[in-house]
């Protein structure tokens, strides 16, 4: 099978000769730039250039030798793969190449505030800090309807969508990776960002009538950015990507009633409406943490995908989550803890880890193999080789039962 092949079949839970293996196909499957840097320069790889195209969360492109290497079969249709590029230096000093209009100023501390086109402060990295958080929330004093509906919601650009269309169409004819699309479409982390993340959680909790006005015009705003996105590259990416965390560490964020009630009606008018128009792509939903009391309305919502499958999570047992939904979700993640396990274990700790839960994802399909989120600074490039190495030595599909507890 190809790749494209192989990533369909697998999500379709359809027969298929191996595991298929995602490094960088969307904003949470990728490795920091920094921690990419290293990992070239331990593979022996010259050339090339480090390009950071996740501002926020300093993610790299992955390289196309790096993805042979490792046997990747899904590529990523993202606007910030597409942008033009300006010398950048990471925290570290390592040379790199940054999105052109990524505008940043020294905070006189040692870290850095990214800029809109406007010169507001909208970003801050500490200089203790590896990231870019989120310190302006357009809508944060919003107090009425007629509040939301000043905001100037965002629409696709035309020359936008022909940028991406022509990605898509590249990466269609002239490869045969799977095309992962970045969408985005969240609603609970939406509004957070829109309001801040505290306002939006009393929001939901005091006045959950303002806090849905607010979510039925972000339903409104994705569809119709959907609908522009879809008509632009629909016909060749095989995947759309959905975002939305719901969960903590613990716990999610919001009770399931609250989630049924607010957040899985929207969730389905969305999806829904990219199964109407697209029968053909996949919903991915990139969706953290202790999530299990959610997955049930996840899935009747329309979901096809779920990742990163934060296994670290509570509730989030590998073997439960395979025996209970294995048959309606395909698992995209939860191959190998990225909060413990690959920072920190020794290589042969993280084989074993890798290989467990490989066996435990595998049997059946639906299972396309990733770390759980992206590959973080100082992770050692050995042991990311060592995941890797586990990937390999048990993607094929052998006759197995499926692991139980």
């Amino acid at each position: 099978m190809n790749h494209r092949e192989r990533v369909v079949a697998t999500v379709r839970h359809q027969p298929c000769d191996r595991v298929p293996v995602d490094l960088g196909g969307m904003r949470s499957t990728g490795i920091m730039a920094a921690a990419y840097a290293d990992l070239k320069d331990h593979l022996g790889i010259e050339g090339g250039e480090i390009k950071v195209f996740d501002t926020t969360q300093q993610l790299a492109i992955v390289e196309e030798q790096v993805l042979q290497q490792f046997g990747c079969d899904v590529v990523i249709l993202d606007s910030g793969t597409l942008s033009e590029w300006r010398d950048y230096r990471l925290f570290d000093g390592t040379a790199a190449k940054i999105n052109a209009n990524f505008r940043t100023e020294s905070d006189n501390r040692g870290g850095e505030f990214a800029l809109d086109r406007s010169g507001r402060r909208i970003l801050h990295r500490p200089a203790e800090s590896y990231y870019f958080d989120s310190i302006y929330h357009p809508m944060a004093d919003a107090t009425t309807v007629v509040d939301l509906d000043r905001y100037q919601w965002p629409v696709y650009r035309q020359s936008a969508l022909r940028r991406l269309q022509d990605e898509a169409k590249r990466l269609y004819n002239n490869t045969d990776y799977a095309i992962l699309g970045s969408f985005g479409g969240a609603f609970l982390e939406t509004g957070q960002s829109l309001r801040g993340w505290d306002n939006f959680m009393m929001d939901l909790g005091g006045d959950i009538g303002f806090a849905n006005e607010l979510l039925e015009r972000i339903l409104v705003n994705h569809l119709e950015n959907l609908e522009l996105y879809l008509d632009a590259v629909g016909d060749y990416i095989q995947i759309i990507q959905m975002g939305g965390d719901l969960g903590t560490q613990a716990a999610p964020q919001i009770s399931p009633d609250m989630y049924h009630q607010v957040i899985q009606p929207k969730q389905a008018a969305l999806w829904g409406r990219i199964h109407q128009r697209t029968p053909h792509v996949a919903v991915f939903l990139h969706c953290c943490g202790s999530i299990y009391d959610l997955i049930p309305g996840i899935i009747d919502a329309g979901c096809d995908i779920l990742n990163p499958v934060q296994i670290s999570a509570t509730g989030m047992d590998p073997v439960r989550l395979k025996a209970e939904f294995g048959e309606q979700l395909c698992f995209w993640g939860g191959g190998c803890d990225t909060q413990r396990i690959l920072p920190f274990a020794t290589p042969e700790g993280v084989y074993e880890h890798t290989k467990k839960n490989v066996e435990i994802f595998k049997p059946g399909g639906g299972f396309v193999f990733n770390q759980v989120h992206n590959i973080q600074v100082g992770v050692p490039p050995e042991n990311i080789l060592a995941m890797f190495e586990a990937v390999k030595d048990n993607w094929q599909y052998l006759d197995q039962e499926p692991v139980s507890a």
